[in-house]
């Protein structure tokens, strides 16, 4: 039987830390041996942290709709997360009133803030405002930020529409704000989400598929652990 991770000055040099560290418990603490000794063939530290984190993934079907959270199992993957939330945020909130935070920029919709996404997360980083769970659907593409900017009449240019350059700035701000051992929910066109560059572990992956030329939308759950990964 493996049993769940012991005080990180018990854990032998192999491992990367508590987080990580899988431990078969002896009568007495002096017995207890680390599983990784015991399977030396996951010398690469990616395997080791795969044995440990398994990833639950789901595929289904559903018709597409440009408002992210009115695809029934997308919106019943947010509600699942959301049920153990005390404090939530969402950048990027369109009309829906789930989280704690809402903000979008278009001011015609229910969000209660309506700021570019950086100043909304820079503001309640300055109000020390820190969350459990944390919504990221942004603008997919380049075309749909810009498609953003145009539904409310303001002009953009090519700086605004680098999507790969607002993640970045976003997903800083995001961890800022995110307690230890909370969850960032990522919806796009890829798994990237927040990564282990910022300590997280992807825990559930749920693919919708939408037919026809439609791109998947990817539904990701991360879990923003305590310590370093690497």
């Amino acid at each position: 039987m493996i049993s769940s991770s012991i005080p990180l000055e018990k854990t032998c040099n192999d491992c990367i830390n508590s987080d990580y560290c899988y431990w078969k418990n002896g009568t007495t603490p002096d017995e207890t041996v680390c599983y990784y000794e015991e399977h030396p063939e996951f010398k690469d530290k990616n395997d080791k942290l795969n044995l440990k984190n398994k990833i639950k993934f789901s595929r289904i079907f559903s018709m597409p709709n440009s408002s992210t959270f009115e695809i029934a199992p997308i919106r019943n993957f947010v509600k699942k997360y959301l049920n153990n939330s005390k404090i939530s945020i969402d950048p990027f909130a369109r009309n829906q009133e789930f989280a704690t935070y809402t903000n979008d920029l278009d001011p015609d919709t229910k969000a209660k803030y309506h700021l570019p996404a950086e100043e909304f997360l820079i503001k309640l980083k300055n109000d020390n405002i820190k969350a459990d769970l944390i919504i990221f659907d942004p603008p997919y593409s380049p075309r749909q930020i810009s498609e953003c900017y145009k539904n409310i009449g303001k002009k953009c240019n090519m700086e605004d529409t680098q999507s790969g350059k607002l993640y970045s700035k976003i997903k800083n701000l995001i961890n800022d704000l995110l307690e230890p051992q909370g969850h960032v929910l990522s919806f796009g066109w890829n798994s990237v989400g927040m990564g282990r560059k910022y300590n997280y572990l992807t825990e559930e992956i749920l693919l919708v598929c939408h037919g026809g030329a439609h791109n998947d939308t990817i539904c990701l759950s991360e879990r923003k652990v305590l310590n370093q990964i690497f």
